[in-house]
């Protein structure tokens, strides 16, 4: 469908031979159109200096259509050259959006069922005499992907509501309509565009790769780091922010928590979604148990794994402390495998935990152990040497027997008397 371009020139004569003008308009898939304009017979000198305006006739253009104007004169002398582009308004431009047949759409206007997860679609001022399509599409940057077939409306029922149903309220989800006619524009509205939450739950973990993976439904511009969650609102960011413009994030060595959340943050806000925090994802664990008035730490572990462990003070201040003088102390643990640690008596006197983190991992979260069996409340330590006493000079490290010990199993002897002294594999529990 085309409509029509018309252009003008005011050309002021000089003095010589000039019997008038070509003006010729050419665009990319258009065939060019000249036309010859002559002065007529003046008196020789009567036309010099006067102004003449030559009026180009109309020529068919489309919307944004791109169309050059050349003109030189007739004879053209010194090869006398004078070029204008004119770019065609598009569509969206208000004067001829709706006068325009290429340009008319139609609008759509809907309401939402949510408990149904259905659309209400309605058209009005459509092209008369002509169906309508209508469908569902996910609209990423230009193109707009259809989501299953699009419905048909003839035009005596253009006055009626189509119905349409989807999975997902996406903020890229749209509802497209065009007339059905070859090359006919469309018309998008997107019900859920504001609905940015629904994107932060496509998340999944590689066990295997330990791999923590975010791939976006709909283009988005936004910020992915994993943070700590601590209980409240606030979740410590652990470094290494990816930036995302619809692309997949991906963090590799990730060690699966509870409290390991993953942060997104665009412009518009901040989100906070912790995939683990529902369901057993864990793959080691740490707990304090207790009999016969003996109490202990245990690490077990489906994987291999390498563990940072030390004492933490809880009082006075409610955040756990670490200990001065107290260092990490760090040890593997074989697939399937689990260590102990005897706690003393005196574990129940001052007010610690035991505070755990895997190591050999590039993200992971600390987890606490603080409750202790005790009868009383503890109390807050008086001297640092209290703390010493916490942890009984024996450390239980079970590991897998290698084959090519002759004795069966192996005694680990004390050299030193220290917190952190190994002692004998118990052959009960290894």
């Amino acid at each position: 469908m085309f409509f029509f371009f018309c252009s003008s020139k005011v050309l002021t004569v000089f003095p010589g031979d000039i019997r008038g003008v070509s003006v010729c308009a050419d665009s990319a898939g258009m065939i060019g159109h000249c036309q010859i304009y002559t002065f007529g017979h003046v008196g020789k000198g009567k036309a010099t200096g006067k102004q003449v305006d030559v009026q180009f006739k109309c020529v068919p253009v489309r919307p944004g259509q791109l169309v050059f104007v050349t003109l030189k004169t007739i004879p053209n002398y010194c090869k006398a050259l004078w070029t204008q582009r004119h770019l065609v308004p598009e569509c969206s431009h208000e004067g001829i959006r709706d006068e325009i047949t290429e340009c008319i759409t139609g609008k759509l206007v809907y309401t939402v069922d949510k408990a149904r997860n259905m659309l209400t679609v309605k058209v009005t001022d459509a092209p008369e005499n002509t169906d309508y399509n209508l469908r569902l599409c996910h609209k990423r940057n230009i193109i707009c992907a259809g989501e299953g077939a699009h419905r048909t409306i003839k035009p005596q029922y253009l006055e009626s509501s189509i119905t349409l149903h989807y999975s997902k309220p996406l903020p890229c989800l749209c509802i497209e309509g065009w007339p059905a006619r070859v090359d006919a524009r469309r018309v998008q509205v997107c019900p859920f565009k504001n609905n940015l939450e629904e994107l932060w739950s496509g998340i999944t973990h590689d066990l295997n790769k330990e791999e923590l993976i975010w791939e976006p439904l709909c283009p988005v511009k936004v910020s992915v780091s994993l943070c700590h969650a601590d209980g409240g609102k606030s979740c410590q960011d652990l470094g290494n922010v990816f930036h995302s413009e619809g692309q997949k994030v991906i963090f590799s060595s990730v060690d699966p928590h509870p409290m390991l959340c993953t942060k997104f943050t665009t412009e518009v806000g901040a989100w906070i979604k912790c995939p683990f925090a529902k369901g057993n994802f864990s793959v080691w664990t740490a707990k304090i148990t207790s009999k016969d008035g003996q109490q202990w730490a245990e690490i077990s572990t489906w994987v291999k794994a390498s563990f940072s462990i030390s004492v933490c003070e809880m009082k006075p201040s409610p955040q756990c402390k670490q200990i001065e003088g107290q260092k990490f102390q760090t040890l593997s643990v074989d697939k399937m495998k689990h260590t102990v640690f005897n706690l003393s008596k005196s574990a129940c006197e001052v007010c610690v935990c035991i505070k755990v983190q895997r190591v050999d991992v590039r993200f992971s979260v600390p987890v606490l152990q603080c409750d202790l069996q005790c009868s009383s409340s503890c109390r807050v330590p008086e001297r640092s040497q209290d703390i010493e006493k916490i942890l009984l000079p024996a450390l239980i490290i079970l590991t897998v027997i290698l084959a090519a010990v002759s004795f069966g199993r192996m005694t680990i002897k004390d050299k030193k008397r220290t917190p952190w002294t190994k002692l004998r594999c118990l052959r009960m529990v290894c």
